[in-house]
């Protein structure tokens, strides 16, 4: 008789979860190469190439732009009977590796154009299909843990791209070159580990399904929530870390605390520790809804950006930084995985990659918008009022969450879900389709 699939965090350690740390292991060889890329382009592309930080910003800004098109594309071509998931990764693959060896042998502005626009291309096509991946092949109460080992490996697959990008960033060919490599291997291992996981269905059109998609309520009221939530991210990594930086200098705490040692705050606390607790907290937060889980992660940004502002008034800006970075992870961390795995419970099974391309656009805007907000608050000597009008944003978005549980309850009834069971042989059985054997 088969055994129910285990949940939680339990599941990662099932057979049936083999398909998830495919890809996890493929997200952190992804985020290597595209982290090296995009952390470094704008620093060698100034310093050595002699590029105004404006160009360059422009040249970015149509990564951007192409990272809007490329969910919306990301998500036609995951549900398209003609393509699928694995072909859409295949495809992200491609289009970054040729960014990369373009930047490596021809580094122009002309080619700098070029290249981030094939990179938001991948990054939108990349991170729809992957996530869709992950909810064929998962039960609503064992995704945000799914989704928390995914959010893990994306951190220290950014970690590493970083790290390792710094230690040859005076060659720029190499480290461009270089990037290519691990997204070479993430090509492979999709080829070869991974088979498909979405379950066409007979004259599905994903064309259509973008229409059924926006005249979804549940989705809409979640991406109007969703932006608050990808601006604060945005706002936490480029604004934050200017405003601390001019904070401990004008308040001359140590003399040696630079724009260094404000990284090395950033790494430890803000990074670090939500690398450490990522698993250990959507284990403890299991029995909660996935709403639920969203209004304490808004709760913790207002409360972090409350100490943010608090830091600036106080005369003790070191232990306060160290207090809002750990609490503005931690409402990160339970944000990440919870988020796609409440858009997956409101998807149909043939339009999952569609919904997911919708919602992801909230990452474009919140990172259009944080950046241009927070640059003018503290061009305008005002980044300190700043953040306690961040913090009070977040009743706006505890607000919208109340609302999407009330209208979830009233007027939404989960799609059915097929009845996953795990046989002695490792497949995954789908009552009702063909069984589909894990991890390949």
């Amino acid at each position: 008789m088969a055994a129910q699939t285990p949940n939680s965090i339990a599941f990662l350690r099932h057979a049936a979860a083999r398909p998830i740390w495919v890809q996890a292991i493929g997200r952190l060889l992804y985020q290597v190469g595209y982290t090296a890329i995009q952390f470094y382009t704008p620093l060698l592309f100034v310093s050595q190439k002699g590029l105004s930080a404006t160009t360059v910003g422009v040249a970015l800004g149509v990564g951007s732009l192409a990272g809007v098109v490329g969910h919306l594309l990301g998500g036609y071509l995951a549900d398209a009977p003609a393509y699928g998931r694995k072909r859409a990764l295949l495809f992200a693959a491609m289009l970054a590796i040729v960014s990369a060896l373009m930047l490596a042998v021809l580094p122009t502005f002309v080619m700098l154009m070029v290249a981030n626009l094939l990179l938001g291309l991948s990054a939108g096509c990349y991170w729809t299909a992957a996530d869709a991946t992950v909810v064929d092949v998962t039960l609503p109460e064992q995704r945000q843990a799914a989704f928390a080992l995914l959010v893990l490996a994306d951190s220290v697959g950014g970690g590493l791209g970083v790290w390792g990008g710094g230690m040859i960033a005076q060659q720029m060919q190499w480290l461009f070159g270089l990037s290519a490599v691990p997204i070479v291997f993430f090509l492979i291992l999709t080829q070869f580990a991974m088979r498909e996981t979405q379950e066409f269905q007979p004259g599905a059109d994903p064309l259509s399904g973008f229409g059924i998609a926006l005249r979804d309520r549940s989705l809409l009221l979640f991406v109007l929530v969703n932006i608050l939530f990808t601006t604060y991210i945005a706002l936490v990594s480029s604004t934050l870390p200017l405003y601390l930086t001019r904070l401990s200098a004008a308040n001359a705490v140590s003399p040696e605390q630079t724009v260094s040692d404000v990284a090395q705050l950033f790494t430890g606390c803000y990074i670090g520790l939500g690398a450490v607790l990522q698993l250990p907290l959507v284990q403890g937060l299991r029995g909660w809804s996935k709403v639920r889980a969203l209004m304490l992660s808004m709760g913790l940004w207002g409360a972090g950006f409350l100490l943010v502002w608090l830091t600036g008034a106080a005369s003790l800006p070191l232990g306060g930084m160290i207090a809002a970075l750990a609490v503005l992870s931690i409402a990160s961390i339970i944000y990440k995985p919870f988020a796609p795995a409440i858009v997956a419970e409101f998807a149909p099974v043939a339009l999952r990659g569609i919904y997911l391309a919708i919602s992801y656009q909230c990452w474009s805007i919140g990172y259009f918008v944080g950046p241009i907000v927070g640059g003018w608050a503290i061009d305008q000597g005002v980044s300190q009022q700043s953040w306690f009008w961040a913090a009070g944003t977040t009743l706006l978005g505890w607000v919208g969450l109340q609302r999407l549980a009330r209208h979830s309850a009233q007027n939404f009834t989960l799609p059915d879900e097929p009845e996953t069971q795990i046989e002695p042989d490792g497949l995954i059985q789908v009552a009702g389709g063909f069984p589909v054997e894990d991890g390949r």
